[in-house]
């Protein structure tokens, strides 16, 4: 699968985000904690982007209605929201951090 280069792994830092379309999806990178994750940019529980939402700990909350969702589960605390994050597997290449899709 070809690997797409989204970011140099020296641009990261905590607080980092940018939002990317990649085959038609919305994507949102961001790091906390030391640790990047690439989520789908659409909140589980309205669909709202979360390129704005704030982030602290382990935790972001969606600016749309405030629900929080923890990064490494992808769940909610909130039971009015059953849906999780999306994550999408980040793959490390030399000093680059991407992904590999089907599409060339």
């Amino acid at each position: 699968m070809p690997f797409v280069a989204l970011e140099k792994l020296h641009q990261l830092y905590d607080g980092y985000r940018k939002a990317f379309t990649l085959d038609g999806q919305p994507l949102l990178l961001l790091q906390e904690n030391g640790r990047p994750v690439l989520i789908k940019n659409a909140c589980p529980h309205a669909g709202a982007s979360l390129t704005y939402a704030t982030a602290s700990g382990n935790n972001i909350r969606c600016p749309l209605h405030g629900i929080e969702f923890d990064l490494h589960s992808g769940r909610s605390a909130n039971p009015a929201c059953g849906g999780r994050l999306q994550f999408i597997p980040l793959v490390y290449e030399a000093n680059l951090l991407g992904v590999e899709t089907t599409n060339a």
